[in-house]
């Protein structure tokens, strides 16, 4: 008899959702100007981004243009779509959907989150290595 195994879904797993997302915190951030009014970008994923809410309305829609700093990246690394609020939480973060995107826009995407990742998993090997320095001295 084979043993049976509680094996998870892959794809129905929070963490796959996370992959492909990237959350601003500490010195990494992105602006950008939605609807004439400057906001944080909270995270970015190939399908869209949450920002913080500031007086706008759920479907409110806003042709988005900023330029993603990619290390090592020689395409156009200018990204241009529409962004339509679908959902403002109860938290005041609208979560909105980009449209109109080209494939290109979408490796953009994509291509961008994988180097936040790896940007900010490098960022904290180095202060965990600095830590470990400073307590041995």
């Amino acid at each position: 008899m084979k043993p049976i195994t509680d094996t998870p879904d892959p794809l129905e797993a929070k963490e796959q959702r996370e992959a492909f997302r990237y959350s601003f915190k500490g010195e990494f951030h992105l602006s950008m100007d939605f609807k004439r009014k400057p906001v944080q970008v909270i995270n970015i994923s190939a399908g869209g981004m949450a920002f913080k809410n500031e007086g706008f309305t759920q479907y409110d829609v806003d042709q988005i243009n900023f330029l993603l700093d990619i290390p090592n990246y020689r395409g156009e690394n200018i990204f241009t779509a529409q962004l339509r609020i679908l959902d403002i939480s109860d938290q005041g973060i609208c979560h909105g959907i980009f449209e109109n995107c080209t494939i290109q826009d979408y490796e953009i995407i994509h291509k961008y989150v994988l180097e936040m990742q790896k940007k900010e998993m490098i960022t904290k090997f180095r202060k965990q290595m600095i830590r470990k320095q400073m307590t041995r001295k």
